[in-house]
């Protein structure tokens, strides 16, 4: 008898913090890695259906200098600016409070594309031109987690993710990624 008291004053304050968590449907996260690295800010709100399945939006802008500079000097011919993805999740674990997910997400994204251009002049003349455009195009791809909750409320969360463009190739750019490590509150 002592061992089923004891098991259950252990187990109690898991299984408490689990229905706890399932009752809060709605989460918010900020992704902190990019924004210090890379100047971009994400921002991700995600709704939980059930145990399994969520659905969410990340709204991604980017505008760093350093990207900039690298885009003007030519050292890249892409800078992505914007990124709207939706997204849908799968929980891979049976845990609530830390759990692996799987992913599926379309990704509309924009941003600048630069090429080098032969041009002719009247005389016959052929000279170089660089042409600056906009680009858009929209992505699928998947992706694989692992989120933690503490005191059921904060979140972090680790996400890897790869998909392709797949209308504008001759601009966008072939992959997108969506890698990262993000900060979330849970209500």
């Amino acid at each position: 008898m002592k061992k089923y008291i004891f098991f259950f004053l252990l187990a109690a304050p898991s299984l408490l913090a689990q229905a706890d968590l399932e009752k809060k449907h709605n989460e918010f996260r900020v992704e902190l890695v990019t924004a210090i690295v890379s100047s971009k800010a994400n921002l991700t709100y995600e709704r939980f259906l059930s145990r399994r399945f969520s659905t969410g939006l990340t709204l991604s802008y980017a505008n760093s200098k350093k990207v900039n500079d690298d885009f003007d000097e030519g050292n890249r011919n892409t800078i992505p600016k914007y990124e709207v993805v939706p997204f849908a999740r799968y929980n891979l674990s049976n845990g609530q409070r830390s759990f692996y997910f799987a992913e599926v997400f379309l990704s509309a994204n924009g941003g600048d594309f630069r090429e080098t251009v032969l041009k002719t002049d009247a005389l016959g003349n052929d000279y170089y031109v660089i042409e600056k455009s906009k680009y858009s195009d929209v992505a699928a791809g998947a992706g694989v987690g692992y989120k933690y909750y503490i005191k059921d409320k904060v979140g972090i969360e680790f996400l890897v993710g790869f998909g392709s463009n797949m209308f504008n190739k001759d601009k966008s750019p072939d992959i997108i990624s969506r890698v990262g490590l993000s900060f979330g509150y849970r209500f």
